[in-house]
């Protein structure tokens, strides 16, 4: 058996494989659900608005809410392509925005907490693989 090089770069594995694709789809599909948002950010206010009024939402505020997720969600999808290329920055820049949205989500009452396990799950299982990255 060949002894590997210190540098030598180990393969993807399969579940890191598949674990990328989930990854690139779920932050891709939310990015694009963030950016629709957007563009009717005046119609989404206005029912945030009136049907949540004891919120005290205002209309910068929730552009400014969209505009986070979608930041956040492009960085994590970024971390994610970085990570396909078994880049250690990738996880960075997928962790830290992971932890952010967790965080976020956690002190929010009416976020359920398996969304919020979605988030961090994510961090946990591409933190397994940190050691292949090079």
């Amino acid at each position: 058996m060949e002894e590997l090089k210190p540098h030598a770069v180990l393969p993807r594995t399969l579940f890191l494989s598949v674990l990328c694709l989930f990854s690139f789809v779920y932050f891709l599909l939310i990015f694009f659900l963030f950016l629709i948002a957007l563009f009717y950010s005046g119609w989404i206010s206005e029912v945030v608005i009136t049907y949540l009024p004891s919120e005290g939402f205002t209309k910068i505020q929730i552009i400014l809410l969209l505009l986070a997720g979608l930041l956040l969600h492009g960085t994590a999808f970024t971390g994610t392509v970085f990570l396909w290329k078994l880049k250690k920055m990738g996880y960075f820049l997928l962790a830290l925005p992971c932890f952010i949205m967790a965080v976020f989500q956690l002190i929010q009452p009416r976020i359920g907490v398996a969304f919020t396990g979605v988030y961090i799950l994510v961090i946990i299982l591409f933190g397994l693989f940190y050691r292949r990255l090079r």
